[in-house]
This record gives structure tokens, sequence and C-alpha cells, in this order.
């Protein structure tokens, strides 16, 4: 049965590659042997037999550390597959965000644990954030160094990052004020910074803009919240710096930790 299932994987994986349905950037494809390595190819087929996906369909991204794909789950729905890369020089220079993280203490510090650690991390910023009701992508499953989670849509297919969008003057207000208030509302309601808020994880859905990448999110008691706190509003303010009537950065950062000292 295993032995179907890694046949199954390995098929689907191979599809995209011929299709380039939604991208056809060729650059898109040239890290697929470093994302699927026979360890990851063995976790996609856990996966196949929970029924949490069916097939890959496409990419969608190539991150610093993870590619991410569009996956149909076995009812028909499409859902976003994020997969960290095991081999990934990367993740050496994350240690500072599950350092001090109180939910981590135990983390072995090998090279695969650090990434099974950081896709867990991120799911459960991701519940800690959905209960908060703050605007990001549901998560569904994770496993080792991959996580399902709900996928943001524009017109049906992968919405964009707002740093390829255009915006009007009134749109731009709405969405400086939406990132200043999901900052306030994260930190307060959650409990957690993002630490790495800029226009390239913020993506533009149907219903508005959902911010994405939370792995690196600490909680606010670690000894980096606030310079990461304020370094997420210098952030939104930096891309918004055209428009007028923006907060001052350190101001908004200690009214934020103030009203959560009082909450």
């Amino acid at each position: 049965m295993e032995d179907e299932l890694l046949e199954k994987a390995e098929r689907f994986i191979d599809r995209p590659k011929k299709e380039k349905r939604i991208h056809k950037d060729a650059d898109l494809f040239k890290t697929y042997d470093e994302v699927f390595d026979q360890r990851t190819l063995k976790f996609l087929t856990q996966l196949i037999s929970k029924h949490i996906i069916d097939t890959l369909d496409a990419p969608i991204s190539t991150g610093k550390e993870a590619n991410t794909f569009i996956a149909t789950e076995p009812t028909g729905g499409r859902v976003v597959v994020k997969i960290f890369r095991v081999n990934t020089a990367t993740f050496r220079a994350l240690n500072k965000y599950i350092d001090g993280d109180s939910r981590f203490m135990n983390t072995k510090k090998s090279h695969v644990e650090v990434i099974y650690t950081w896709c867990r991390k991120e799911y459960q910023n991701l519940i800690r954030m959905c209960d908060a009701d703050l605007r990001v992508p549901e998560p569904i499953h994770y496993f080792r160094n991959i996580l399902v989670q709900d996928m943001v849509r524009l017109e049906d297919m992968p919405a964009p990052p707002l740093k390829e969008c255009a915006l009007d003057e009134e749109e731009a207000k709405e969405i400086y004020d939406f990132l200043m208030d999901f900052i306030r509302r994260s930190y307060i309601d959650a409990g957690l910074v993002h630490a790495d808020l800029s226009e390239y994880n913020v993506l533009m859905g149907d219903d508005g803009p959902v911010v994405i990448d939370v792995g690196q999110a600490v909680l606010v008691d670690h000894p980096a919240a606030e310079e990461f706190l304020l370094r997420d509003i210098n952030n939104v303010n930096r891309f918004f710096r055209q428009l007028e009537g923006k907060l001052d950065a350190k101001e908004y950062r200690k009214s934020i930790i103030e009203e959560a000292r009082l909450k």
C-alpha cells in the first residue's frame, strides 16, 4: 500500500512540470529536486493516505524557506500546500525566532528538527491568529515539513501579493489602516508579533487583504518581541511612504504595548 501511495506522489509531482497551468516561469521548477527529496515524498504519501490532499496541481511561488503549491482535496476543493525545503541553508538564521519561545523550549538543534519545528510553529501561529479573528489563511493540517492551509483566492486563482498590486490613494489608506490594526490586534488579541510583515506577506484576495507567512511570528514575551513589533510598523510605513498621515512608529508601538498591559 505504501509503495502504491509513493508512486502516486511521484506521479502528481511530475504533472505540474508538464502542465504549468498557473505560472509559465521556468524558475519555479528549478528547485523540484531540492523540494521533493525521498523523505518529503514519503510525508506526502501520509497526507494522501489520510485524505488531506489528492494531487498537487501547480506551483504558486518559491520563497526563501519554502515552495507553495495549489493542491486538490479528495472532495475536489483547492488548498495550498507549503513545503519547507529540508536542504535549505536559510534556516540557520531562523533560530532567533524559535529560541526564547516558551512553546518550543525542547526543540532539538539539528537542521531537520528546526525545519519541522518551523512548520509546526507556523501552524500553531495560524491557529492563534484565527482564534483571534485575524485575517490569515485557515490552517488545515501539518506533517513534518509540510503545511496545508486554505487558499487565498482572487477570482478563483491564487491571490497576488500586495507588492504586485496598483492602489489608488483611497485603497492605499484602507490597506494601511488594516495592516496597522492587524499589528495591534495580533499583539493584543493573539499574543503574537508577526516579525516579518511586509508587502510580500500580504495577499490581496476577493474579500480584501490577508496576511501570510507567519512562521517567524513570536509570542509577545519573546526577548525580541518589541524590536520585531517596531520593525513591522516601520515596514508598513516604508511601503506606504507616499501616504499622508502615517502613524509614528515608536509612539504606535508604545500605545500597543500599553493597551496590552491594561487588558
